[in-house]
């Protein structure tokens, strides 16, 4: 396990947000006390790569938000923002880690190493530009993600009937492509499986995003998306072309806010659509 300097460590635990911890393989700035902590079974973030060159790496997700225990005294001096990176940096790199990106004018690094395990671990260190004050680890154990609900033939044909429509959230892409993802052939047997039981049915298979990003990017990309589940249904499970025909209407239908994280996924979606 990597440890960082621990002097005053067990002081600034007990001011620590509840439920909250530090990361196995990452100790903490002495004098630092965590004051937000978040922990996601599965999520994103983009990583910079090189300079211009992003990259987003997907698995569990934990944010955790540092801050010095006498952030607002004056008369105390605290570690600079380059003094917390280098401490970060000197650890990942005696783990046989690897800095992909530090860029000291914005206050952040990016790292990569791999555990003994072969686990694939992303950090993000991102500090306040006001003299260490605060500073922030984001990681990402890289991962698959595993698919835990797989809508089911049946359904599919009970919402068509009620609703004539049924959006299918089982079918993921990379971020900002239409590539489809291995985890998706799961609701692809249910759908292929629900066409070949009602070969009278015909669909629109109409593509959905989210608000970020301009329009005409989100027009092309959600119509690119549903021409790549109509192909990827004719191609792998002999679906006749004139049963499925392909649209993408962007963000022009939301289901949901877009204010939000979990309103955005919501509004990610493909919907099939009884003609």
């Amino acid at each position: 396990m990597l440890v960082l300097l621990n002097v005053f460590l067990l002081q600034a635990q007990n001011n620590d947000v509840k439920g909250s911890k530090d990361y196995d393989l990452l100790g903490r700035m002495p004098d630092y006390y965590i004051l937000n902590y978040w922990d996601y079974q599965f999520d994103s973030h983009e990583f910079t790569i090189a300079k211009g060159q992003k990259q987003v790496v997907e698995g569990r997700k934990i944010v955790i938000r540092y801050e010095y225990q006498n952030a607002f005294d004056r008369n105390i001096k605290k570690p600079s923002y380059l003094q917390i990176l280098r401490n970060y940096s000197n650890a990942i790199k005696k783990a046989n880690g690897e800095i992909i990106f530090e860029h000291r004018k914005a206050y952040f690094g990016d790292y990569f190493l791999k555990t003994l395990q072969g686990k694939e671990v992303w950090v993000e260190v991102k500090t306040a530009p006001d003299n260490g004050r605060r500073y922030t680890l984001t990681i990402i154990e890289k991962e698959p993600m595993k698919q835990d609900i797989v809508i089911k033939a049946d359904l599919i044909k009970e919402k068509i009937q009620a609703e004539g429509k049924i959006a299918i959230y089982g079918i993921y892409f990379d971020v900002g492509k239409s590539l489809i993802k291995p985890e998706s052939k799961e609701s692809f047997e249910q759908i292929a499986l629900f066409l070949k039981e009602n070969p009278d049915i015909t669909c629109w298979v109409v593509g959905h995003t989210d608000s970020d990003g301009s329009f005409e990017m989100n027009s092309k990309l959600s119509l690119n998306r549903a021409k790549a589940v109509v192909s990827y249904l004719q191609n792998n499970y002999s679906i006749s072309p004139d049963r499925l025909f392909a649209q993408g209407v962007g963000p022009l239908a939301p289901v949901s806010t877009n204010d939000t994280e979990e309103g955005k996924k919501l509004n990610r979606r493909v919907e099939f659509v009884k003609k």
